[in-house]
């Protein structure tokens, strides 16, 4: 009786090691719809930093840097990158570029990182996903939670840089926050795929 009982434990243990949990994440979307966020991102192979803020409303991102004036728009199924110093947009579809964007996955698609990563490693205060599938641009990225919120992103890329993002000042979204770029006639539309 006692062998089949630690075989069961051991057999429901080793599922939940290999299953990928993105449950922190889903929990702190369900909860937090529509915020705006400031953060600082710091890389390990420069002194350089970036400050700016992030917004969310549903499935609609903008991660807007104030240094350089650059803004990232997640809405529908196209992301764009907007150089607003050389008033340059490009323009690309979203599940295209999934695999280069950590906040298109975790603040839009976080299931998709169970696509992208085979171990996943979670505690209460943080989850770490490693050993990426394929041709992944991260090969690993931990989220940092306090009071079930994120406050730290550190992710290592493909050319093995690492860059740490902090979150601080959760607000409710500001209403004129525009999800779509704002271009004139000059500025230079690039299209990709």
């Amino acid at each position: 009786m006692i062998k089949p009982s630690i075989f069961l434990f051991l057999i429901l243990n080793s599922l939940n090691l290999i299953s990928c949990d993105v449950s922190k994440i889903e929990k702190f979307l369900d909860e937090n719809v529509r915020f705006q966020v400031s953060y600082e991102q710091n890389f390990s192979d420069s002194s350089d930093s970036i400050e700016g803020n992030i917004y969310r409303d549903y499935d609609n991102i903008k991660v807007f840097s104030l240094s350089p004036r650059e803004e990232l728009l997640i809405n529908g199924k196209q992301i764009f990158r907007h150089d607003l110093e050389m008033d340059q947009l490009i323009i690309q579809a979203s599940n295209e570029s999934i695999n280069q964007s950590p906040a298109f996955l975790l603040f839009n698609k976080p299931n998709a990182i169970c696509d992208f990563f085979s171990a996943t490693n979670c505690t209460d205060q943080s989850c770490k996903y490693s050993d990426p599938l394929d041709n992944f641009y991260l090969k690993k990225i931990e989220i940092d939670f306090v009071n079930q919120k994120i406050k730290k992103i550190v992710y290592e890329d493909i050319f093995e840089r690492i860059s740490t993002i902090i979150l601080f000042k959760y607000e409710q979204l500001d209403k004129k926050v525009s999800f779509e770029p704002v271009v004139s006639d000059k500025t230079e539309r690039i299209f990709l795929n």
